[in-house]
This record gives C-alpha cells, structure tokens and sequence, in this order.
C-alpha cells in the first residue's frame, strides 16, 4: 500500500517546499509515499527531504495512471495537495474530473483526503469543489475563513508548522535574540505593488531603534532577492539572499537567521511560519481582514500579531509588536500546540488506514 501525493509548488519558494516536507514527513509515518513532482528540479526536491523508499514521479500520464489505479481499485491513500488554492474555473475542473474515481475509491473501501488548505476568496466555484471534498474521509482548513467559505471540514494548523527547531529552544526565553528579521514581497508585473516607501524604511528603523534589535533583511522566495538586497542598502544592513538554487541550502540560511531572531516582520506566509518554528514572534504586514499571513496564523492559534502593511501609524505598530513580545511564552506553546494538533490529525488517518487495510485483508481471505 502508498499514498500519493503531490508536491508540486513553485520553482523559487522555500515556504512551498517546507509546508509540502512537513506534510510528506506526516504521511509517510502511515504508509510508503508515491509523489508527484512533476517538472521539478533537483534543487527544488531538496527542500521535499524525500527518502530512499519514496517514489518520486516526473510524468504526468504515469501520475494519472497511478491515481487512477488506485483509486479504482480502492487501495491506499489519496492525498490532494496541501497549501494555498483558488476556488475558481480550472482548479473546480480539476476536482471534478477526480470525482468518478473518488467515488468509486469511497465505495472499495479506499481513503482520500485534503488537508490544510487555505483558500483566497469566495466564489461559485466553491460548490462543486466542496461537493467533491465530501467524497474525502478527511477536509481540513489552515483558517476558520478559508472552512467557512467551503462549509465543511475542521481547522488545522498549517504543515510548515511540523518542522523547525525542537520545543525546548522555543522555550528558552534566556536565548540571545539581537535580531529584526525583515521578509518583503517583491512586485510583479501579474503581481503589481508599490515599493516601500522612504517613510516605510523609516519606520521600520525606528521600530528596529525602540525595540532594541538590529534589522536583517530575508529573500524568502529567490524572486524575493533584488527588493531584499535595495532594502538592506536603504537600512544600512545584511540581506540573506539566495545564493543558488538549491531549496534545502536557503532554508538553513534562513532558518540560522530566524533563530537569532526576536521578530520577524513579513508579508510572505511562510517567512513568519517558519521564523515562528524557529522561535522568532511573528508580525504580520497585513493587507486586510482576508490576509493569508493573518488568517493562517490564527488558525495556528496565533492571533493578535498583524500590523498594516504599510506601517502609515508606526505607534500602533509599535503597540502590536511589543504587547506580542509580552506574549512570546504563549505564542512558543501555541506553536508545539500546532505541532500536537498535526500528530493528532495524522493518527486519525492512521487509525483509518489501518481499519480500511483489515477490511481488505479479510476480503481477500474470504
């Protein structure tokens, strides 16, 4: 028996690999993983920690041939891939095209799940993709929004939150922390936005100033880099950029960063996400209410720690980060909580493969 599942994210983002790697490590304590990589390179499978026993697929058509393999034969477990989703047109076909197979895999006894996904906003195309969902055993959401727009499911924290640095240096409240860590999305051009302004780079060193911390500034995706380096160059600081291509070389860079943090200040998800899980307070630089930094933090039981992103009342942003400093202690326990919380949703798949795989047994034994 495997479970497939896909790992397919982009090129140049280490947050896409870290949630992805959390979620195999996950799955792979219940059954040996079959994985959809797709075109990806190396580089990018390194941040995946794949193992020697993990068989990872390149071709499309032999990934299809062996979800449709299994799912009609009811065998194992289907896992839809995790992270951020749009509830629009070509991701709704996606799952319709699934639904024959789910339901053929639900009345052979097989497992199917989707576990914590986010979506972005609420549209028509909610309705059948949650039609489909309701063929899974399993539908979790990173964020109460993201399971209010859908209708069914639970909350769960997100993947990325398995990893990182053990418990016990989260709680170490003694350990020196000197640094601001500084993670800023890059425009472009499908993605237009307005580059910090002198009053934000102003703000940011007065926020550094009062706080008692020197900023460092983080390419949290490659794409991330050129902002991150004119950045440094306007606050007189290091950038950590990336210095290849290799996914599993820039986490670590980030990571020894992030444990030498108090802070990190981002508008990337998985900047805070990670930097959390290495001990540093996570503030997001939100763009309003449906923000993916701060809703995913509150799913994660981690609220009360975004600021707006354009820092226009430095003072309120001030007021947020220290009143989140104060609760560093708790924010550390709702990350090992969120870690308690990922065990317990991959016991209960376990305790369901197992049940499916006894039922199998007895069948091909009578």
């Amino acid at each position: 028996m495997r479970i497939l599942a896909s790992a397919v994210g982009q090129y140049d983002n280490v947050g896409d690999t870290v949630l992805r790697r959390g979620f195999l490590d996950h799955l792979r304590t219940i059954a040996p993983l079959r994985v959809y990589v797709g075109d990806k390179t190396d580089d990018y499978i390194s941040g995946l920690g794949l193992h020697a026993d993990d068989i990872p697929v390149r071709d499309s058509k032999e990934w299809r041939r062996a979800v449709s393999k299994q799912l009609l034969t009811g065998s194992g477990v289907y896992a839809f891939d995790t992270g951020e989703t749009e509830v629009q047109a070509a991701f709704a076909k996606r799952y319709l095209k699934l639904a024959p197979l789910l339901v053929v895999n639900r009345l052979r006894g097989g497992v199917a799940v989707q576990l914590g996904v986010g979506v972005r906003e609420s549209t028509v195309w909610r309705h059948p993709i949650a039609a489909v969902l309701r063929l899974c055993h399993m539908v979790s959401w990173r964020d109460s929004p993201s399971r209010s727009i859908m209708n069914l499911g639970t909350v769960t924290p997100d993947w990325a939150f398995a990893l990182g640095s053990p418990d016990e240096l989260l709680a170490d409240a003694e350990r020196p922390r000197p640094l601001l860590a500084i993670a800023v999305r890059q425009g472009l051009s499908h993605a237009a936005r307005e580059k910090p302004s002198t009053e934000w780079i102003d703000a940011v060193a007065w926020l550094a100033e009062q706080l008692g911390l020197r900023p460092v500034v983080l390419a949290q995706i490659e794409r991330d880099g050129p902002l991150a380096r004119e950045l440094a160059a306007r606050l007189g600081c290091d950038a950590v950029v990336w210095l290849d291509d290799n996914h599993a070389r820039q986490e670590e860079r980030l990571r020894a960063v992030y444990r030498d943090s108090a802070i990190v200040l981002s508008d990337r998800l998985h900047a805070v996400v990670i930097a959390a899980t290495e001990g540093a307070v996570p503030i997001a630089l939100s763009s309003g209410p449906m923000d993916k930094v701060t809703r995913t933090l509150e799913g994660a039981g981690i609220p009360r720690t975004s600021v707006a992103r354009d820092l226009g009342d430095r003072d309120a942003a001030l007021a947020t980060i220290r009143d989140a400093l104060g609760r560093r202690s708790a924010i550390m326990v709702a990350v090992t909580t969120a870690r308690t919380r990922l065990a317990a949703v991959t016991d209960t798949l376990r305790a369901r493969v197992h049940r499916t795989a006894r039922v199998h047994r007895k069948e091909k034994a009578a």
